[in-house]
């Protein structure tokens, strides 16, 4: 049986802030797969190296500490890693190529791994920021 409490942990303590930043992840699925397109289409380095690794991880970060002040929800926070890096792994964002590109199911593997990871690091970390902000706020 699920208490309240895991639930507000899990999910947030409004449903309503819950669907909005869920569909927020959706949101940022499709920008991080047309953003890392268009880098990769117009091999413009200074906006790519702008939101490469480190700046890409750390907005990433505060975006999901400002989700986690507002609403919480541990599992949203992981919601929001996954779809930024799934976006930016289909795009072969992070695979180091030094033959041919791994077919569609591997890339599809590799998003799906590399987002599970991320979501795990970089969400986990993004709550506990904003988590603390709050709390400390209130």
């Amino acid at each position: 049986m699920v208490t309240a409490n895991t639930r507000t942990l899990l999910l947030g303590r409004s449903e309503k802030r819950t669907k909005q930043w869920g569909i927020g992840a959706g949101i940022l699925l499709v920008a991080s797969l047309l953003y890392f397109s268009a880098v990769k289409a117009v091999d413009y380095p200074t906006i790519h190296l702008a939101l490469w690794w480190e700046g890409y991880a750390v907005l990433l970060t505060v975006l999901v500490a400002v989700q986690a002040y507002s609403n919480g929800g541990l599992v949203v926070s992981w919601l929001l890693t996954f779809a930024a890096v799934v976006g930016l792994i289909l795009n072969y964002g992070g695979i180091g190529l030094t033959e041919d590109g791994p077919g569609i199911l591997q890339l599809i593997g590799l998003a799906t791994v590399g987002g599970v990871i991320a979501a795990a690091i970089v969400g986990t970390l993004g709550f506990g920021i904003g988590t603390a902000v709050r709390r400390i706020a209130e």
